[in-house]
């Protein structure tokens, strides 16, 4: 093997949260000590000089130590809380997605950061029912690069729409919101932009030519970030409700809650133990798609806020 080869070899190594162990290095490139030697001496000499970090020895094995490593730690300590509080990735993803973001950490930091996360992880609870998002968002993402649009299967929301329907859109956006990754898409059966939430997506079934869309007229995301909801706030207590549209989203606001039945109309009655303050904002946004039947004391605040909501428009 080339001296430029190993020592490449090594940089990616310690770049991806790995070592160097000269020993190993020696038996498996039949090299002598004072060339391996050499090798390191060139590594450092490209870490320092692109501000990347230094390498430390412990045991006779080196391991990188970046020039910003507390913040390095920092942000893949809120990133990964961020992720894990999202709820939106299934497990398997979000453990690699947590060794990723730890990879280029110093071994200490590494172990830091998993002792850091350990309550967190142990506690995390996905999505109901959490679809693997990776590949995806790559295409949706690959899609919105290259302009072009896609015909995919997908599971509406809609009571009335039971199977999933073929869709042709234009991604033009990826965004996270409430625990989903949504696509702003342009749509041939919407008659204009609609946002369709990945995990629904069940097929991406052709990609195809796209068009320049224009930028004054494109979706705007800045737009549509103008709502927050969802407070915790109120007495935890047992509601039952009729719910009309997509029951998994029910499930997915609330993890503890159970379907009690399916209606013939295709809707279903929900029953959840929550902060009523928070979830009572959760209902109202729902409209018509929600009936509040218990307790009373929710039923007659849901009637007084929708009644003064209306008095407005008299």
């Amino acid at each position: 093997m080339q001296s430029n080869q190993r020592i490449a070899n090594m940089l990616i190594q310690v770049m991806r949260g790995g070592s160097i162990n000269l020993t190993a290095v020696q038996k498996k490139s039949g090299i002598s000590r004072r060339t391996c030697q050499r090798d390191l001496a060139s590594v450092r000499t490209v870490l320092t000089e692109n501000g990347i970090g230094t390498l430390t020895e412990r045991d006779g094995t080196y391991y990188l130590v970046r020039k910003n490593a507390n913040d390095a730690f920092n942000m893949a300590l809120i990133t990964s809380h961020i992720l894990l509080g999202s709820r939106a990735l299934t497990l398997p993803e979000l453990n690699a997605t947590l060794d990723f973001l730890g990879s280029g950490l110093a071994p200490e930091a590494r172990a830091a950061l998993h002792q850091q996360l350990t309550m967190a992880r142990g506690s995390y609870v996905p999505l109901s029912r959490p679809q693997p998002l990776l590949d995806r968002l790559h295409v949706v993402a690959a899609c919105i690069a290259k302009n072009q649009k896609i015909r995919f299967s997908y599971r509406s929301s809609q009571a009335n729409e039971p199977n999933p329907q073929i869709h042709h859109a234009q991604p033009v956006a990826i965004f996270f919101e409430n625990h989903y990754f949504y696509a702003a898409m342009l749509s041939e059966e919407r008659h204009g932009y609609w946002l369709y939430r990945i995990d629904r997506i069940v097929t991406i079934l052709e990609r195809l030519k796209g068009q320049k869309l224009d930028y004054d007229r494109r979706f705007s995301l800045q737009d549509h970030r103008q709502q927050a909801y969802l407070l915790d706030s109120g007495s935890l207590t047992r509601i039952r409700f009729i719910y009309r549209y997509y029951v998994q989203t029910v499930l997915d606001y609330f993890p503890n809650a159970k379907v009690l039945k399916r209606n013939p109309d295709g809707s279903h009655v929900i029953e959840a133990y929550v902060k009523v303050d928070g979830a009572m904002l959760w209902l109202l946004s729902q409209g018509a798609a929600v009936q509040v039947l218990a307790p009373v004391s929710l039923v007659e605040r849901m009637k007084a806020a929708l009644s003064a909501a209306r008095d407005q428009y008299d």
